[in-house]
C-alpha cells in the first residue's frame, strides 16, 4: 500500500497498480520492434474504453489480486493513473502535432 497526503486531509491510502499490466509476450514484442505504434495507441484506447464500462459496474472496485478498495481509495487511484495518462498522451500528442508559425 502506497500512502499519500493531500493537501488539507488525512493521509489517504491506496493500492498503485500498474495502467496496464504488461505481460512477457508484450515486452518481447517492443524489445525486438515487431509491435507497431498505432497497434499500441489502439490497444491503449481499448483498454480505456473497456475501464469506462467496468467504472459503473462493482467491479471497479476490484483490484487484479480479488481484493477490494474503498470509495476513497478509488477515486485517488483514478486522479492518479488519469493525471498519469494524461501526462503520457500530452507528449505523444506533441510529438503529432503541427508547430504554429
Amino acid at each position: 500500500m502506497t500512502a499519500h497526503r493531500a493537501p488539507g486531509s488525512a493521509t489517504a491510502s491506496a493500492v498503485v497498480v500498474p495502467l496496464l499490466p504488461r505481460n512477457e509476450a508484450d515486452n518481447t514484442a517492443v524489445e525486438t520492434g515487431t509491435e507497431s505504434f498505432i497497434t499500441a495507441l489502439t490497444t491503449a484506447v481499448g483498454q480505456l474504453e473497456k475501464a469506462l464500462e467496468l467504472s459503473g459496474t462493482p467491479a471497479r472496485f476490484l483490484l487484479p489480486n480479488g481484493a477490494t478498495v474503498t470509495a476513497a481509495q478509488l477515486r485517488l487511484w483514478v486522479a492518479q493513473h488519469a493525471a498519469r495518462a494524461q501526462t503520457l498522451l500530452d507528449r505523444i500528442t506533441a510529438q503529432y502535432t503541427d508547430p504554429q508559425t
